[in-house]
């Protein structure tokens, strides 16, 4: 550390700075009855995914078809951080709304006003990255709030004061591990999955004790020797095979059941060095929440050597499919297919393509193989590419329209393999990839009817391939952004779009949404921190602001506290 730094570190101090936490009001925090009935407090946004399953479905209908294009801000909140892609889905209970932000920053701001409460501002070392320096939010827990890091480590904080109450090394970021996702609770259980498939990592999800930080149990999403799966390995590429667990989990309870998406495996684009189908990667898992042993799995995409890695979440559905009432769980998953299996088993109950898929066939049992004509000279040309169908911003549920809304790109790509060595800290691809032409790359919001499979609307997005998350509402509508910076409300049946905002910034965050004092809100993080090439968008749009919005014109504004 140079003195320059030195000296910016030492004023930081890895200390919490408060700023007027009374000025919302100190709660009792969230309960084990808000998270298993998260979906009946419209007061509170309490899970990443809203509920257990993940809907990001808020029944509330105050904002609705009718009035939508009333809705306004009521305030802008600039975090100050640059780089990165902003993507947070913010927690709010007590008043308090809970940001985390690219480069390992925390901030609690009151849900009035906006104002800063207390703020966490993580030193990070040098850490190795696959896909920017980013986190998705926190976990909550009585009165406590659980935050992960870029260097691997977990923390427990007070949610009034910001108080650091533990922390835990999950992994040696220098082993380039790192933790870029939302905890989730179950029970008297944090639970975390890594990040870092690029790097040849051996990935995992770990479960914690709220109260004290200890680890409770952990599961290799790569099998060692001795345990399941490891004969998907060939060799000892196990030791290097990646399968990150990246994105939050869910959770049934009536099962006492977590599903969790895994990763690509390592190397990315270099299968020779790893035959075999390699579990865990590309699969969802079903592990007991209390000791994290596996119930069953499901690998969507078996051997991947184009990165499709299956991270997505998991939700947790009961639906009509197939002529039959169903314990579902569904996974718009980055191979380009949605997948419905049956819960309590695992059993595969359909996949349907909902962008252009070109490199996969099925056999009866759901298992993907690679068709012949998508290798040409020694090439994959495949579809989707390396991002995927929908990549990590996260699609919705609605169980009054029975669709799944969902964030699409069509972008293909040309994967060329090539030999590779490990080197500890330093990439692990296997090959190299060149993606089709900006031009030509194309965005959509698409609307699929989950007893089916199939596509109910389309709409495209402006300014190419679509990475902004969704949230669905009692009201009739679907809320997502874009990266041209709008975020839109569309009519969850047909797709029209009804209202838009231009936020300063390119979307890559779901909304989300709560009630308070009879106010229904709806928030965005607002922030591209992407070069412009990498995704395909017309120009790079900057910024880092949350935004709040309501109908100023039924709801008069409310006063500031000085």
């Amino acid at each position: 550390m140079n003195l320059r730094q030195g000296f910016w570190a030492a004023l930081l101090v890895l200390a919490v700075t408060v700023l007027g936490a009374g000025r919302a009001g100190a709660g009792p925090g969230v309960s084990q009855e808000d998270l298993l009935q998260a979906q009946e407090k419209p007061d509170r946004w309490v899970h990443y995914g809203r509920n257990y399953g993940a809907w990001r479905y808020v029944p509330t209908d105050t904002i609705n078809r009718e009035n939508v294009a009333l809705l306004a801000p009521q305030w802008i909140h600039q975090t100050g951080v640059l780089g990165g892609g902003f993507e947070v889905t913010a927690l709010m209970f007590d008043e308090k709304l809970f940001i985390t932000t690219p480069n390992s920053h925390l901030i609690c701001v009151n849900a009035r006003t906006g104002q800063t409460l207390w703020r966490y501002d993580h030193i990070l070392p040098t850490v190795n990255l696959c896909c920017g320096p980013v986190n998705r939010g926190v976990a909550a827990h009585g009165n406590h709030v659980y935050w992960t890091t870029l260097d691997a480590h977990l923390m427990c904080f007070d949610a009034d004061t910001g108080l650091q109450l533990w922390d835990r090394t999950v992994a040696d970021y220098r082993e380039s591990y790192a933790l870029t996702s939302a905890p989730l609770i179950v029970k008297d259980l944090v639970i975390t999955g890594v990040a870092g498939g690029e790097y040849g990592i051996r990935g995992f999800i770990d479960a914690y004790h709220v109260d004290t930080g200890e680890r409770v149990w952990r599961f290799n999403t790569v099998p060692g020797e001795g345990e399941p799966g490891n004969e998907t390995w060939e060799g000892d590429s196990w030791k290097t095979g990646g399968a990150p667990a990246w994105i939050t989990g869910t959770y049934d309870p009536d099962q006492n059941v977590i599903f969790w998406g895994v990763g690509n495996p390592s190397p990315d684009f270099n299968g020779d060095v790893r035959k075999g189908d390699n579990l865990y990667s590309n699969a969802i898992v079903a592990l007991n929440a209390d000791t994290g042993a596996l119930q069953w799995h499901f690998q969507a995409t078996p051997h991947d050597i184009f990165d499709l890695d299956g991270a997505s979440e998991a939700m947790v559905i009961d639906e009509y499919i197939n002529g039959i009432d169903t314990k579902a769980v569904v996974q718009v998953n980055r191979n380009g297919f949605l997948y419905a299996l049956n819960r309590t088993n695992g059993a595969f109950l359909y996949a349907k393509p909902y962008t252009k898929v070109t490199w996969a066939g099925f056999d009866e049992n759901g298992k993907p193989y690679i068709k012949e004509e998508a290798r040409k000279s020694g090439q994959y040309q495949v579809c989707p590419g390396i991002f995927g169908g929908k990549n990590w911003p996260p699609a919705a549920y609605s169980p009054k329209t029975h669709l799944i809304y969902l964030p699409d790109m069509e972008r293909c790509a040309t994967y060329i393999q090539m030999e590779v060595v490990f080197r500890r800290g330093l990439p692990y691809y296997g090959g190299a990839m060149v993606l089709e032409d900006p031009e030509d790359a194309e965005g959509y919001i698409k609307a699929v009817d989950v007893r089916t499979g199939e596509i109910q609307w389309t709409y495209q997005t402006p300014g190419g391939p679509n990475w902004g998350g969704m949230l669905a509402t009692g009201g009739g509508l679907v809320f997502g952004g874009s990266p041209d910076g709008y975020l839109r409300a569309f009519d969850d049946e047909t797709g029209t779009v009804l209202w838009e905002y231009y936020t300063g910034s390119g979307i890559f965050a779901p909304p989300t949404s709560f009630v308070l004092d009879g106010q229904q809100y709806i928030g965005i993080a607002s922030g591209w921190g992407q070069p412009a090439e990498i995704v395909g968008i017309s120009q790079t749009l900057g910024g880092s602001a949350y935004i709040l919005f309501s109908l100023p014109d039924i709801f008069p504004p409310k006063k500031v506290q000085p």
